[in-house]
């Protein structure tokens, strides 16, 4: 099977290094989308909360004020870090893009130049080209790692916020000054 495209001819292992580099590219891309979503949920739900009426209690009310304002400074912080860590996997995955491009524009210049040897001497062809696919395979490999390196690291970073948020609800909720403002 042989297709032809703009005037480049790609046929059987050809069409399968395109095919799955495309499909990499795409699982990448989707992955980036999912973390960015993830990140717009949580920023969404940060938004919603809303810190309780505390303006008719004594000092001791606003000793505990000025403590949940220290928290939210510090969930502010990591809201912030977390930003921060959004933005490096874009430029990340902006790198990896640009160094797929490149590569795969670097392997179709070498399988063009293959092709026309091939004319020449069979045997000789077919192991460069094996010798392209495995760098592509391990080409692919690479980035997929990295990828998957760069979501784990992302993933338990935004596990570990959750947790550290969690905790810090669960206190300031748990707080027995709170317990007062339900008894008035």
């Amino acid at each position: 099977m042989q297709v032809e495209y703009g005037g480049i001819k790609a046929s059987g292992g050809k069409l399968f290094i395109i095919i799955s580099l495309i499909g990499t590219i795409g699982g990448g891309l989707w992955g980036f989308f999912e973390l960015v979503k993830r990140y717009e949920d949580m920023e969404a739900t940060i938004s919603e909360y809303v810190a309780p009426d505390l303006s008719g209690f004594d000092k001791r009310l606003e000793v505990f004020d000025t403590q949940l304002q220290e928290k939210l400074k510090s969930i502010d912080t990591d809201v912030s870090a977390l930003k921060e860590l959004v933005a490096n996997a874009q430029e990340t995955a902006r790198d990896i893009r640009t160094d797929i491009k490149n590569e795969v524009g670097e392997q179709s210049d070498q399988i063009a130049a293959i092709d026309k040897r091939s004319r020449a001497d069979g045997l000789e062809t077919r192991e460069a080209m094996r010798n392209a696919e495995k760098e592509v395979r391990d080409l692919i490999a690479d980035t997929s790692k990295r990828w998957d390196d760069k979501l784990t690291k992302v993933d338990s970073q935004i596990e570990a916020l959750e947790t550290k948020l969690d905790k810090k609800i669960t206190k300031a909720l748990e707080n027995p000054l709170a317990a007062m403002t339900k008894a008035k």
